[in-house]
């Protein structure tokens, strides 16, 4: 039997452990926070537990968001910002640690952003989706999302 795996796997697979590394700590403790969260039969987030692989896609795609796509978009602007104020005549490139940024990597690293926006887009997800800093912030935001309003919206506990 042919076995798929996780999205964050899939994130992932080609980045450097000083970044993979907190990422899947931080993926595998809300993870076990959301089961948590769905144990307790007083949640207000149980009606997710249908969506359960559904969240963990989006939280793995909020992570890779913080830690990788976002890093990304700020370096595509950086960029721009510099070689905008530097004038037309004059292609800067960008040393980062070990690594230059020039106009061919700024190439690379923008059509990266422009393919992320596109999937935002395709499935109607906002930036402000993945700006949270507390698991129960991450389920209200996918409770959103779905469009689920059986339950109270406003009250936060467990």
């Amino acid at each position: 039997m042919e076995q798929t795996s996780s999205l964050i796997n899939i994130l992932a697979s080609k980045l450097p452990g000083s970044v993979t590394r907190p990422m899947y700590l931080e993926y595998n403790n809300r993870k076990r926070e959301i089961e948590r969260i769905w144990a307790n039969p007083e949640n207000h987030y149980k009606m997710l537990q249908d969506y359960k692989s559904t969240v963990e896609s989006l939280l793995a795609i909020s992570l890779f968001y913080r830690y990788v796509l976002g890093h990304i978009q700020g370096a595509t602007s950086f960029y721009k910002l510099v070689n905008n104020v530097s004038g037309r005549d004059t292609e800067y490139a960008i040393s980062v640690g070990r690594n230059l940024l020039d106009k061919t990597q700024q190439g690379h690293l923008l059509a990266a952003v422009i393919t992320f926006d596109d999937i935002l887009k395709k499935y109607q997800l906002l930036p402000a989706f993945f700006e949270f800093s507390e698991t129960l912030q991450f389920l209200k935001n996918c409770k959103e999302l779905f469009n689920i309003t059986e339950y109270d919206e406003e009250d936060n506990t467990i």
